[in-house]
Formats: C-alpha cells, sequence, structure tokens
C-alpha cells in the first residue's frame, strides 16, 4: 500500500488497540479491586474465583482485535483500489483524447485526395459539423455495406419490387450524400425516382452506370482509409476481433468492477483487453494498472 494508505491502515489499526487498551484497563483495574479487597478481608477468598472470566475475555478481546485489524486492512486496500480506479480512468482518458489530435490533423489533410477525386468533403463535413471521427466512422461504415447496397439493388430490380428497389437507392442517395460522393448521389436519386414511376427499362438501361459509381466510390474511400490505417476493430495475436465499441465498454465494466472492489473481475477484463493492442501507451497504462491490483492484493 502507498504512503496515503498506509496512514489510513495505521489510523484505524490504532484506534482499535486504544479500543482494546481500555478493555484491558477496566479488567486490569476490576481484577486488582477485588484482590486488595479479598487481601484486606472485606471479600472472602472465595471470591478470588470471579477472576477466572479474565482468560476467556481476554482471548475474546484479542481475537476481536485481529478481525478488526484485518478488516481495517482490507478498508484501507478498497480505499486505494477506488483511487487507483479514479486516477486510471483519468490517465486512460488524457490518452485517448490525445490519439485522435494526430488522427484528426492526419485526415484533413489526407481527406485533400477525396476532393481531388470528385468527393464533395468540404460540404460533408460541413453537414457534419466538422467532425473527422464521424466522417471517417461513416466511410468504413459505407465500403463495409457497398457490395450489400449493389446485390440488394440488383436482387430488387423486378417489376413487382420496384418500390422496394426505390426505398433502397434512397438509402444509397442518403449514405452517398453524407460523404460526399455527388455523382454516386445524384445516380441514386434518378434511380429512386424511376422506380417509384415504375420505369424498369430505364433503370435497367442505368444499371451499369450506378454500379460503376458505387465501384468507383469503394475505390476511392478504400484508399483514404488505408492512408490512415483506420480500423474499426482490435485483433488479437490468433486473428480474433473485438470491435473498438466493444473494448471501451469492457474498459468502463472493469473500472466500474474496480469501484465496486471485485478486483478478480477488473483482471479478468483487463488480461483480456491487452490481448487486443489498440494503442501501445494505453495497453502499458493497462498493464500498470494490473501491476498495481497484484501489488495491493499482496499486501
Amino acid at each position: 500500500m502507498n504512503g496515503n494508505d498506509n496512514r489510513i491502515f495505521n489510523e484505524l489499526r490504532l484506534l482499535i488497540d486504544k479500543s482494546a487498551l481500555i478493555w484491558l484497563t477496566f479488567m486490569t483495574g476490576v481484577s486488582v479491586m477485588i484482590g486488595l479487597l479479598c487481601l484486606a478481608g472485606a471479600l472472602p477468598t472465595v471470591a478470588l474465583w470471579s477472576l477466572v472470566w479474565i482468560l476467556p475475555t481476554a482471548l475474546a478481546l484479542w481475537l476481536v482485535v485481529c478481525h478488526y485489524h484485518k478488516k481495517a486492512k482490507i478498508l484501507a486496500q478498497k480505499q486505494q483500489i477506488s483511487m487507483m480506479a479514479y486516477h486510471a480512468k483519468q490517465v486512460l482518458d488524457r490518452l485517448q483524447q490525445q490519439i485522435p489530435d494526430t488522427l484528426i490533423s492526419d485526415c484533413r489533410i489526407k481527406m485533400r485526395y477525396l476532393a481531388r477525386h470528385g468527393i464533395d468533403i468540404d460540404a460533408a463535413m460541413a453537414r457534419l459539423g466538422q467532425n473527422t471521427e464521424k466522417y471517417n466512422d461513416l466511410a468504413m461504415a459505407f465500403l463495409k455495406n457497398s457490395d450489400k447496397f449493389e446485390d440488394a439493388l440488383y436482387d430488387l430490380m423486378q417489376p413487382d419490387t420496384l418500390m422496394q428497389y426505390g426505398a433502397n437507392a434512397h438509402i444509397l442517395r442518403v449514405k452517398a450524400n453524407e460523404l460526399g460522393i455527388v455523382n454516386l448521389t445524384d445516380t441514386a436519386f434518378f434511380h429512386e425516382m424511376e422506380a417509384y414511376v415504375g420505369d424498369l427499362d430505364t433503370i435497367r438501361n442505368n444499371w451499369k452506370k450506378l454500379s460503376f459509381e458505387l465501384d468507383e466510390a469503394y475505390s476511392i474511400l478504400s484508399e483514404y482509409v488505408k492512408s490512415l490505417c483506420l480500423k474499426d476493430d482490435a485483433i488479437d495475436k490468433d486473428g480474433n476481433h473485438m470491435s473498438f465499441k466493444k473494448w471501451g465498454e469492457q474498459l468502463q465494466e472493469a473500472f466500474q468492477a474496480l469501484e465496486t472492489y471485485d478486483t478478480q473481475k477488473a483482471k479478468n477484463i483487463l488480461n483480456e483487453l491487452i490481448k487486443f493492442p489498440i494503442d501501445s501507451d494505453i495497453t502499458k497504462a493497462l498493464k500498470g494498472i494490473l501491476s498495481n491490483i497484484d501489488e495491493m492484493m499482496a499486501v
């Protein structure tokens, strides 16, 4: 335990010892008084048998003192764990705030690649309130679902499913517009309108254009994402994936476990999170927390 927690532990132990000493002083005083009264003849000698109660009482008092010393130690450990959880959260919050700063400045530079390839990045960022992180999330989601967009539209390009085709074209239009993909937005809007008026022939005649622009958008966004080494999940050495969202939720659960003094649960979660390295400084901080927990519990 550190200095502050040693002081807390020593204060509690001193309080317990003082309470026990008061009882011992009282018991000793009573015993001496009975002995003196017997010697003076004020009490019969048989009254000395009444002092037998001192031995079991002293033993019980010793056991109580030991029990409360242990309780005081646990309380001091809990105080240290709680403080460590608080400080660890502050450290990790600072680390997580520092990481996006570098990433954001890098994104703003590399976003000009998108502008050079026909994406209206300035309008898209204005709509998103200049939230670079949000744009990157939307870009990765678009890349993940682009094949699904194309397959769904192709399957719905039938006389009896044109309304559904129009609805899916609308979704694609919205997604493309969020990212500033102007050509794809306009083409998806054209397909949406033609679907709602039931012009299947026009849709089929313009399908290659939509498919080409969707593939082109995928290629441009993919190059941008690769240039930033963006990921939406963490991977351990065995190739298992954990989303950043789940990683963050697990970290919060570990802190909650520490705040409720469930150190074993916190250790289990933190040991699992370390397997999925997100950042070297964060991994180092988590290992430091685990080391502190082991040191505290070994005291």
